[in-house]
């Protein structure tokens, strides 16, 4: 669990500086940077309860905003596109893409609500 929470952690912190280059980077780089900020307080025992479920609200409701659009344009989802090219062929991918990061970011800030809301033995 902690060397995984650091990976993500890393990762996290790593997609945040890899948004300079999106069409919309600041809104990304403060999504990534929050749950690399979250995984960082929780490998150093300092997490507060609220940051994760802060962390995944957003996520949840920015999920929910991307979501109708993907569905609206299903059948122009090339899925060798979303996961075999760097380039953004349309904007459908760059949803699908957009959906699947912040899936992650709320899967795993689901994992550090539940791990801070155990009590030590």
């Amino acid at each position: 669990m902690k060397i995984l929470n650091w990976i993500l952690c890393f990762l996290f912190l790593l997609s945040a500086g890899l948004q300079y280059n999106d069409p919309d980077p600041i809104q990304w780089m403060l999504m990534w940077a929050g749950a690399g900020v979250a995984c960082l307080l929780f490998g150093i025992k300092k997490l507060p309860k609220w940051v994760p479920m802060a962390e995944a609200v957003i996520a949840i409701c920015w999920a929910g905003y991307i979501l109708p659009k993907i569905i609206s344009h299903m059948v122009d989802i090339h899925w060798n596109e979303v996961f075999m090219q760097a380039k953004m062929s349309n904007l459908t991918v760059e949803y699908v893409r957009e959906f699947g990061g912040l899936l992650i970011i709320l899967i795993w800030m689901i994992v550090l609500i539940l791990q801070t809301r155990k009590k030590p033995a």
